[in-house]
């Protein structure tokens, strides 16, 4: 896939305020609706002892993983990285977590520095950089430092009251730390009509009171995910009127819309910076050319050469 060189993709982190609470497969599905209007997304699976990506995205197994990445971390680049991702879809690539992590002599999710420069090497090759983190993610020394530097975070919880014990802690922690002028919101899970605790209780308890932009609410949909991830696939692919698949969806919607927004007015301010005489017709990367709605589009291609080929010339 060609490196962006006009704009910085955004960067977004999952985590969830305890296990269980669905924030692995909400990362999976966002990253696969992304990907369906034509974001180039890359998912990366930093749930590095329990992490299960791969499950809700391949059919079959998946390639290398944070473990090979980070031992490269050093010489790592665009087109390296490139050449670890898991392609799941024409724009959609996954670094799944590592599938023995008890065997290695060090932790890898304590290397801080080395995280930071895996999500700003991925940034190169894609619109959007999809991050799953564990449950706990904040108090962590290789993690921590990682979700002060995503430009938004999404804090993942369910209405039980043990998650959102959990959630007012974490929410605290996020606008402490992060500060205002980070962006992250609130992801109620698995809502139903016998809630342990209703929604407008927990946006009291979290004082979010009428704030509808840090706060977004998903229906459960518990067989809808579990049949999706048994094959493999996202839940808008095998059942898109699903009402989970499509919160999911309207959520994707939204994304991409900044996304495309921000990405054309880059380009406005690069266009002014080298003068109207150079300015492409074609726009920037990965955007639609003028005239053209992006939707009109047909996804852009990830890379040249097929991704096993890749693979081969690097590892040989």
């Amino acid at each position: 896939m060609p490196v962006n060189t006009m704009h910085t993709a955004s960067t977004l982190g999952l985590v969830g305020a305890k296990g269980g609470v669905g924030t692995t497969a909400l990362a999976c599905n966002l990253a696969w609706a992304l990907a369906q209007r034509y974001q180039r997304v890359v998912l990366l699976d930093l749930d590095v002892r329990t992490g299960q990506a791969a499950l809700h995205l391949c059919e079959r197994n998946a390639g290398p993983t944070v473990h090979e990445a980070l031992q490269v971390i050093e010489r790592l680049d665009s087109t390296l990285l490139d050449t670890l991702l898991t392609p799941c879809s024409p724009t959609l690539r996954l670094l799944p977590a590592p599938r023995n992590w008890w065997a290695w002599p060090e932790e890898p999710d304590r290397n801080a520095e080395g995280l930071l420069k895996l999500v700003r090497t991925a940034s190169e090759l894609a619109d959007w950089v999809l991050v799953d983190l564990p449950k706990g993610a904040m108090t962590h020394e290789g993690l921590a430092p990682l979700m002060l530097h995503l430009q938004e975070v999404a804090l993942v919880t369910e209405p039980t009251l043990p998650a959102t014990f959990n959630a007012r802690w974490a929410w605290q922690w996020l606008q402490e730390q992060r500060g205002p002028s980070r962006t992250h919101s609130l992801v109620l899970n698995k809502m139903h009509k016998a809630c342990t605790v209703p929604g407008h209780q927990l946006r009291r308890t979290l004082g979010l009171g009428d704030d509808d932009t840090a706060w977004r609410e998903l229906p459960r949909s518990d067989a809808a995910v579990a049949q999706a991830s048994y094959q493999g696939q996202a839940v808008g692919a095998l059942t898109p009127k699903d009402p989970w698949a499509r919160g999911v969806s309207r959520w994707a919607a939204e994304l991409a819309a900044r996304g495309t927004a921000q990405l054309a007015n880059t380009a406005e301010h690069t266009s002014e910076a080298v003068g109207p005489n150079t300015a492409s017709d074609e726009g920037p990367a990965g955007a639609a050319p003028t005239g053209q709605p992006a939707s009109t589009l047909a996804p852009p291609l990830w890379g040249r050469r097929a991704w096993r080929e890749r693979l081969m010339r690097w590892a040989t």
